[in-house]
């Protein structure tokens, strides 16, 4: 089980890096919905893994970087998905 939480605390850490490496070199936006999912998916699994690690102040960072970013992503999928109903096919 350990190597499960691990896990999950490494895709998150990767996540969250990719996120900011591509927004630094311009490949996505700050409010676009890739960079808003990578963040998102990053902090759920870093909140998991520091929460079972008991690591109280990184697991509420992350669970507050969630709060954070849900709306702002929430707003990037709907955009997606009118774009979509519209017959767009990308974003």
């Amino acid at each position: 089980m350990n190597w499960l939480i691990a896990t999950i605390g490494w895709v998150g850490a990767g996540c969250v890096l990719l996120a900011y490496l591509l927004l630094l070199r311009g490949r996505i936006s700050a409010d676009g919905s890739r960079y808003l999912s990578l963040n998102f998916l990053g902090s759920a699994c870093l909140a998991v893994s520091t929460s079972v690690a008991r690591a109280w102040p990184s697991a509420a960072v992350n669970l507050v970087w969630l709060a954070i970013g849900i709306v702002p992503l929430l707003r990037a999928w709907a955009k997606i998905q009118s774009g979509r109903e519209r017959g767009h096919t990308r974003p």
